[in-house]
């Protein structure tokens, strides 16, 4: 039966197509609905390598002499890395090392004038008791007029200026005594003063030299031989390969299972997709991007859009898998972070640490080391 030039079959034909078609948009909306935020797993490719970049700067300021390494070449800890012209440290050095010789002379010397001080009181004291002595003879012995009254004041005369020697020795002798009293060579304040303007000195010059802080790969070399450094101005880079991590920025609307602890797959362009490295959340920085921009938005001022943030997450790197799949700083890199058991992680903890050998270096300690050594033997040798 035909209802005009349509039939029934042509309208049920139709029917269903558009009850498909609906339904395909519901199925596409609900996959949509889940995959966005009901899926067990969060992914983004807004995710990079990152790791300790760490800068070697000119310790004093000095014209470049010699240049050791070179971009993409592998340093050890306290390997040397460059020279600078040393002449005028060298010279502040040496200048230095004579003033501590002369301090250490000097002190010795008023050491020795304590005991010089000290015998020349005991003479003092011995030829006054020998003179107070006479006199209690000459009065006992003027009695009998046996020794003119003269004598006697002569021999009274003769006390008193023993006395006033004494008293001036005396007065010397605590002079040259607050200098020394209580010390030793080794920490006399002169000495002492003189030996830490020396240890600036040699450290001064040692930084002439430098040396990598850590073990690493030399990147960003941006000085030349012969060039004019400042102190503080940075030569190059050191960047540790074994302690990477990724920083997955992950809009905020994904972020509510997101637990430190979870399982990584990390996976980068640079190998394939045959390979894939095992990461862990181990931590969820406590603002979003925005925040530290050089221009932070201003809500208060009612010109408000919302915008989705992204909030950086850090997320571990195994050590053996770098070793065997190295990675550099700045590759970007695809996370799919597995939140099925969100529940069992609780949330606002960390397992970001310091630990790791490029977070801390002891080539400082060794040159205070040194410097203090070459003191000591400064001192020793006068």
């Amino acid at each position: 039966m035909k209802t005009g030039s349509i039939t029934h079959s042509e309208i049920r034909h139709h029917r269903l197509k558009w009850v498909l078609t609906f339904a395909l948009i519901v199925s596409a909306a609900l996959s949509s609905w889940w995959y966005l935020f009901l899926r067990p797993t969060v992914a983004s490719d807004d995710a990079y390598v990152m790791g300790n970049v760490i800068p070697i700067q000119a310790l004093v300021p000095g014209i470049v002499s010699r240049i050791g390494v070179d971009n993409s070449m592998r340093v050890s800890t306290g390997q040397w890395l460059l020279s600078e012209e040393h002449n005028l440290t060298d010279a502040q050095m040496r200048k230095a090392e004579a003033n501590l010789a002369a301090s250490v002379r000097q002190t010795r010397s008023l050491f020795a004038q304590v005991k010089a001080e000290n015998a020349e009181i005991a003479a003092i004291r011995a030829q006054k008791k020998k003179l107070v002595s006479d006199l209690a003879r000459y009065v006992k012995a003027q009695k009998s007029e046996a020794v003119s009254s003269q004598q006697v004041s002569d021999t009274q005369a003769d006390v008193a200026v023993i006395n006033s020697k004494l008293a001036s020795a005396l007065s010397k002798l605590r002079k040259t005594k607050v200098l020394v009293e209580g010390t030793g060579v080794n920490d006399n304040p002169l000495v002492r003063k003189a030996s830490a303007e020396f240890v600036e000195s040699y450290i001064q010059y040692r930084r002439s030299k430098l040396f990598s802080p850590v073990n690493g790969y030399v990147a960003g070399r941006r000085v030349q031989a012969g060039e004019q450094v400042k102190a503080g101005q940075v030569l190059m880079s050191v960047v540790p390969l074994d302690e990477l991590w990724v920083t997955a920025n992950l809009k905020e609307t994904r972020l509510a299972r997101v637990r430190t602890g979870e399982d990584v797959i990390i996976h980068a362009d640079v190998y394939g997709s045959g390979t894939n490295f095992h990461g862990k959340v181990i931590g969820i920085e406590p603002s979003g991007g925005s925040t530290f921009s050089l221009f932070p938005p201003n809500n208060a001022t009612g010109n408000y859009i919302h915008i989705v943030e992204r909030v950086p997450v850090r997320i571990s790197i195994p050590a053996s898998e770098l070793k065997s799949h190295p990675l550099r700083p700045g590759m970007s890199v695809k996370v799919n972070i597995n939140t099925k058991n969100f529940k069992n992680f609780p949330p606002l903890v960390t397992e970001v640490t310091t630990t790791g050998k490029s977070y801390r270096t002891a080539i400082y300690q060794k040159e205070l080391a040194e410097a203090r050594r070459a003191a000591q033997k400064v001192i020793n040798d006068n």
